[in-house]
């Protein structure tokens, strides 16, 4: 069901993008709105880069390795629609469009290939794998125990996993907001897409929970502990070079290694055991 709201949310997007409908309006009243926290917006933004998200969720390795894995098998999904997108309209940004006296800029000034945005994609992807991993939880759960079971165990999983999806959702959101806090996209370059991003994040839980057992090993999980840490160390460089919402890159790395050690401090332990 959610699959579909998404899908009518993208063609109501695509319609309105096609048709010209003025957004400069809402744009310049969201883009007021958070003028007064710019280091609040460009963190949060950040988490819209894969690079950025896939770190900061490295110690989900350790708990929930199947939704980094639905993360990272839904970027080629996004992107691929992203970049078609982007291709197709060619739309221009709010900088090609107005003045830069008119709104709020944070970091650089970026032009073109404005729809969708990117970033939300990437937020809203890792969204809705967490929505597919809870369904999938679920599903299994109605289908391996009996009616009691379910009505006791259904209490907690309702109050973490769905906090946890609220959360993860109120987020994504908050990504989207700060691409028109930053100046960098129009309203209906969110919409399209933080609908683009649940279909992607949907079909990569599918993806990791179809072929569980090609990934799901030790060797598997280690060499995904190493690539989280060297996607952290581009993050690391970039901590030089950005202005304003450097924290959230610095968040990244020491998430990656932090989630690293972690991994290495269970080996020795579980090594010393036997």
């Amino acid at each position: 069901m959610s699959a579909v709201v998404a899908g009518i949310g993208l063609l109501l997007a695509i319609i309105l993008q096609v048709n010209k409908v003025q957004q400069a309006a809402i744009f310049l009243a969201f883009n007021a709105a958070t003028v007064d926290n710019p280091q609040l917006w460009a963190g949060l933004t950040f988490l819209g880069d894969t690079a950025v998200m896939l770190c900061v969720m490295a110690p989900v390795l350790l708990m929930r390795p199947s939704i980094w894995v639905a993360i990272l098998c839904a970027i080629p999904a996004g992107g691929l629609t992203s970049l078609t997108l982007k291709w197709f309209f060619d739309a221009p940004r709010p900088a090609d469009v107005l003045a830069l006296t008119d709104f709020h800029v944070v970091g650089s000034v970026l032009r073109g290939h404005s729809f969708p945005s990117g970033h939300t994609i990437t937020a809203f992807a890792a969204a809705g794998v967490v929505w597919a991993c809870v369904w999938f939880v679920q599903r299994k759960n109605l289908t391996n125990q009996s009616s009691a079971a379910i009505q006791e165990s259904n209490s907690n999983l309702h109050v973490l996993a769905w906090s946890a999806l609220a959360l993860v959702f109120l987020i994504a959101v908050l990504v989207g907001v700060s691409r028109i806090a930053v100046g960098a996209h129009w309203p209906f370059d969110v919409l399209a897409g933080a609908c683009v991003g649940w279909l992607a994040g949907l079909h990569g839980a599918y993806i990791a929970h179809r072929w569980h057992s090609a990934w799901h090993t030790t060797k598997s999980i280690w060499l995904l502990h190493f690539l989280c840490c060297a996607l952290s160390l581009d993050l690391l460089n970039r901590t030089f070079e950005e202005p304003v919402g450097v924290y959230m890159l610095w968040l990244g790395v020491v998430f990656a290694w932090g989630a690293l050690t972690v991994k290495c401090l269970q080996a020795i332990i579980s090594a010393g055991k036997h």
